[in-house]
């Protein structure tokens, strides 16, 4: 059995990941072989052989396994790891690093999925002047257990991010890619002044494929809905992005399983689909970035 993964020491146990039971910082236990995480309760928690931690308690699971799909999640990785949404991963990490004020930075990924996004970062910051600190949670273990994977240097759990397993003001700056949050629990977390990237579709995203599944196009509503009206959260800037892409190949139908729309496609559909040897769409993103106005 390979080695599980250890997270670096942690400068205090606030840092640490908070048990989702009592709330008490769950400490790395001093063992020949050290993956168990426990609190003062006892509550404890085992490191997975790929190096994250499942927080994420059954009387807060829906489903067996609640999140995206092990299909849709590495039809995901599939098409973000060819490049199609560099213009959109080179927004946040520009976004990222103009967000840091100090020379460290804790960045949270919430619904961080497979990690394509965080490993951008992670590679960002190799020639970055701020000490980056990356930590990723979703909803999914196929998700988390693909980020870990990805061997970035990053602390990654499974848990709702309606549930943050974290103490509050531990983080510099959060993103959220196509992922509903709580505005609440996210300015619980975020430091005073911290920031959150919040990711969406606009309303021609993927109109490309969209019209070849539907007969009306139904433009997306985003995910910020809520936002507006969180007196946690003052709206700072908002960046837009629309380009055309061509899809080539086995993409086309990585494209249509990662999105919703796979499951409103009728089979035929993604018959005809699967055959194409490319398919131009627009991609169309809106990036609302935030400040956190909580003490």
């Amino acid at each position: 059995m390979p080695k599980a993964f250890v997270y670096p020491a942690l400068r205090s146990t606030r840092d640490n990941f908070k048990c989702p039971s009592c709330d008490q910082a769950l400490i790395l236990q001093d063992d020949p072989q050290p993956r168990t995480y426990r609190c003062n309760n006892q509550h404890s928690f085992d490191l997975a052989r790929e190096g994250y931690l499942n927080l994420l308690l059954v009387q807060h699971k829906h489903s067996r396994n609640p999140g995206d799909s092990d299909e849709m999640i590495r039809s995901r990785q599939r098409f973000l790891n060819a490049g199609y949404y560099e213009p959109l991963s080179d927004a946040i990490v520009a976004a990222v690093a103009k967000a840091a004020s100090e020379p460290e930075q804790t960045v949270l990924d919430l619904g961080c999925g497979e990690g394509y996004y965080m490993q951008q970062l992670r590679i960002a910051s190799a020639t970055a002047s701020t000490k980056l600190k990356l930590l990723g949670m979703d909803i999914s273990k196929f998700a988390v257990r693909l980020a870990a994977k990805r061997k970035m240097d990053a602390r990654l759990a499974v848990d709702s991010v309606y549930n943050i397993p974290l103490f509050e003001n531990r983080i510099d700056t959060a993103i959220s890619v196509f992922s509903p949050i709580s505005a609440e629990e996210t300015a619980r977390v975020l430091k005073p002044g911290g920031q959150l990237i919040m990711v969406g579709p606009g309303a021609e995203h993927l109109s490309g494929l969209t019209a070849l599944i539907y007969e009306q196009s139904l433009p997306h509503g985003g995910n910020t809905a809520g936002l507006e009206k969180a007196t946690q959260f003052n709206l700072l800037e908002q960046i837009e992005i629309k380009q055309t892409i061509v899809v080539t190949g086995s993409y086309i139908l990585d494209l249509l399983k990662m999105t919703p729309y796979y499951w409103h496609s009728r089979p035929e559909q993604q018959e005809m689909l699967a055959k194409l040897d490319k398919l131009e769409t627009l991609i169309h993103f809106k990036i609302n970035i935030y400040q956190n106005q909580s003490s």
